[in-house]
């Protein structure tokens, strides 16, 4: 190991906009870097030779959410590329945010989940927000199984008890389907340490999510916007109903 040689630089950054994902609002918006603290680094391999690299970690803030998040951009010498239209060399950016974040998938509400459940299903997002993959399977397949368990699927494993989902009407004959191809991408996550692809595990969260809303999520906001309508006694008579709140 040759030489290292390392400088810092503080930065605090005015008038400096661009465009980054945002995990709040699920899309790429306008960000202000509020301040960076740069890395420059070398190592001398001899020969005239030398490693070269950088690290830029921001500081930075959604302009429409206000969001405070930290990102971290860094490049070397050896990871580098070719445009091939102006034939000149560029070097690859590593691009890390903290929080983690997934572009166009929302987080659900999930403080109206029951609380193990709920507990799973932000370990899950995280997980794949993270690009933790394995875990990530890991973590949805034992979110399914939890939901089974809590509205008490009939089954000895897994696959019977998402067969009894569809009877208990709380997924469709192609939902069942689906489940299973889940429950198959997380046995493969344990018991092989098989990583599934982002889009794999995102569809997967996502046709699970369809599930919590409709199991879960629904039917406690009914309860609270509903709160005055008796659906066994039918809809209050109209003058009733113009006062009610």
């Amino acid at each position: 190991m040759g030489k290292v040689t390392k400088t810092f630089k503080f930065t605090v950054v005015n008038d400096n906009q661009q465009k980054f994902p945002c995990k709040k609002c699920s899309i790429e918006t306008n960000h202000k870097v509020v301040a960076c603290y740069s890395e420059r680094g070398s190592e001398d391999c001899g020969g005239g030779h030398s490693v070269d690299w950088s690290e830029d970690h921001q500081i930075i803030q959604c302009q429409g959410c206000e969001e405070i998040s930290f990102r971290t951009c860094s490049t070397n010498s050896e990871d580098y590329d070719h445009d091939y239209d102006t034939q000149e060399r560029f070097y690859v950016e590593s691009v890390t945010y903290y929080p983690g974040r997934v572009i166009g998938s929302k987080v659900i509400d999930h403080w109206l989940l029951p609380s193990g459940i709920g507990e799973i299903y932000k370990e899950s997002r995280t997980a794949v927000e993270n690009e933790l993959f394995i875990i990530a399977g890991i973590a949805i397949r034992a979110l399914l199984e939890s939901i089974c368990t809590d509205v008490k699927a009939k089954g000895r494993n897994l696959s019977l008890k998402i067969d009894d989902l569809h009877q208990k009407s709380l997924v469709t004959k192609e939902g069942v389907e689906t489940l299973h191809k889940i429950r198959l991408l997380g046995n493969r996550a344990a018991h092989d340490a098989l990583a599934h692809s982002k889009d794999q595990l995102l569809l997967a969260l996502e046709v699970i999510e369809h599930i919590l809303i409709g199991t879960y999520l629904i039917p406690e906001r009914a309860k609270r916007v509903f709160k005055n309508l008796d659906a066994k006694q039918g809809l209050p008579p109209p003058q009733l109903a113009a006062i009610i709140p």
